[in-house]
């Protein structure tokens, strides 16, 4: 019916001159050529007149469209007849070609249902994906982007503290604290109480200047407690030094070095904005249709034959796909008669035999 208004639109407009296929209709359609993918319009040549008769379009728009004077640019699977956005699988019936981005170039707008209606089978029936998100998740993968992260610089060991190297830079130093090693550094015979009795001997008289014999020892004071391993014997005097020794501190040269940290990774994969695309395609795929998108669509029976969900959803996938154009009905329905009869053929000819 489109076909013969716009005929007889055109009729109206030049009626001096039948437009040539109310003359001879079928002589002029067979002499019409194969659709061709044109690369540089990334477009079939006869896009325009399949958008016309396939999609839901006024008269008037239809009428722009097949004769190139649309307002806005068409969605870019609309100039492939490819209404669903099918990517090429090597073979598809009606295929003749593929954009830069895979996506097929069907030589007609039936064609291109009637493999839709085909793949959603296939991912129902053996691929066993039967919710809204679960084919989506497959139809329009997730291509997450890529941050790169540049790894962090190797963490450098501690450097050895720099000794000086004069006797002026030694000088210069600030002064360190010592930490003893024993009561007595210089060993016991170098203490001041050692030095003032070897001075003076038993009695307390200066050597030096006395040379006397005493009359009589004179008795002296106890040693005091600062003596009291003085006249032990040597072995118990080493054991009490190594009781009262106090450990060596560790110096921060003799630590071992800190493990470097672990880099980060150098790319880290963002899907948050699929993610989200993702979840929202399926929510538009399974309105009218199950109640969310983790639901059974319900598409296709338990012998594999397509049910009325199939129009429905092959209809909200498109609108996505192409949107705001929407196919029309009656292509979506001839898809999937043509699906039935295709499954129901074979079970015919077994059941004829």
């Amino acid at each position: 019916m489109l076909i013969e208004a716009l005929l007889t639109m055109l009729a109206v407009a030049a009626p001096q001159k039948a437009p040539a296929a109310l003359v001879a209709p079928s002589s002029a359609f067979d002499a019409t050529p194969s659709p061709a993918y044109q690369p540089q319009a990334r477009a079939v040549d006869n896009w325009r007149f399949e958008s016309a008769l396939a999609l839901e379009m006024a008269p008037v728009a239809a009428i722009r469209r097949a004769f190139g004077a649309e307002a806005g640019e068409p969605a870019r699977c609309v100039k492939l007849n490819n209404y669903w956005c099918i990517k090429s699988a090597g073979g598809w019936n009606g295929e003749i070609a593929a954009d830069a981005d895979g996506h097929v170039a069907f030589a007609s707008a039936e064609e291109g249902a009637a493999v839709a209606a085909l793949l959603l089978r296939r991912y129902y029936v053996d691929y066993g994906r039967r919710t809204a998100r679960a084919i989506v998740e497959r139809w329009a993968p997730a291509q997450c982007s890529l941050i790169l992260a540049a790894p962090a610089a190797p963490r450098r060991p501690a450097a050895a503290p720099r000794l000086p190297a004069s006797r002026g830079g030694m000088a210069r130093m600030a002064p360190q604290r010592v930490a003893p090693t024993a009561i007595a550094p210089r060993g016991i015979q170098n203490t001041l109480r050692a030095r003032w009795l070897a001075a003076h001997g038993r009695g307390g008289v200066n050597l030096k200047t006395e040379r006397r014999p005493l009359a009589k020892p004179v008795d002296l004071m106890p040693a005091p407690s600062i003596m009291a391993g003085v006249s032990e014997l040597p072995a118990r005097r080493e054991k009490l030094a190594e009781l009262i020794r106090p450990a060596p501190r560790t110096s921060v040269v003799d630590l071992p070095p800190s493990p470097a940290p672990r880099p980060p990774p150098f790319s880290v994969s963002n899907c948050s904005g699929e993610l989200a695309r993702i979840a929202t395609y399926a929510a538009n795929v399974a309105q009218g249709v199950v109640g969310g998108a983790n639901e059974d669509l319900a598409l296709f029976t338990a012998a594999g034959l397509p049910t009325e969900n199939l129009a429905k959803v092959m209809a909200n996938m498109a609108a996505v796909e192409i949107g705001p154009a929407r196919p029309r009905d009656a292509l979506i329905r001839i898809a999937v008669a043509q699906l039935r009869q295709m499954l129901e053929a074979p079970a015919k000819s077994h059941a004829g035999p």
